[in-house]
């Protein structure tokens, strides 16, 4: 079986079933399977008879299931897939003179050298820029390649 944990709502999914957590309680639970250091708790699953663990190694960082019965005699453990956590994007793409005059010149400032944000302003009007400061700029706006 699959598990996968979604860390910002704290849910478990086996397969495709969605398990909320009934308890977010912080409890040492045992020694992580690949480097010994301690596991903690960060929530507990209903999982039909059983019972879900999810931990976290405070050492190496990973994510097992550690599954008990109904009476809490330990079963099995797994580890756990984590689901990505989506990183909204808060800066929108600027094209065109009217949109980079609306952004503060502090947060400019913050990020640019005066030498780039003249490159900016002049390539934004269509004049020529100096391109080594556009070329820096560039480099600080392109998206990643993970993008």
């Amino acid at each position: 079986m699959e598990y996968r944990y979604d860390l910002n709502e704290k849910t478990l999914y086996i397969e495709e079933n969605r398990i909320p957590a009934y308890s977010l309680e912080k409890n040492e639970i045992g020694n992580c399977t690949s480097c010994d250091s301690m596991l903690m708790s960060l929530s507990y699953h209903s999982t039909g008879g059983n019972i879900a663990v999810i931990t976290k190694c405070i050492s190496c960082g990973a994510f097992y299931a550690n599954i008990y019965d109904s009476d809490w005699n330990w079963v099995d453990e797994t580890q756990v897939t984590l689901l990505p956590i989506p990183i909204p994007l808060s800066n929108p793409v600027i094209d065109s003179w009217k949109e980079l005059e609306a952004v503060p010149i502090k947060k400019l400032e913050a990020v640019f050298s005066k030498g780039e944000i003249e490159a900016l302003v002049a390539r934004a009007k269509d004049e020529n820029p100096v391109r080594q400061y556009l070329y820096s700029c560039l480099l600080y706006t392109s998206p990643s390649p993970r993008d």
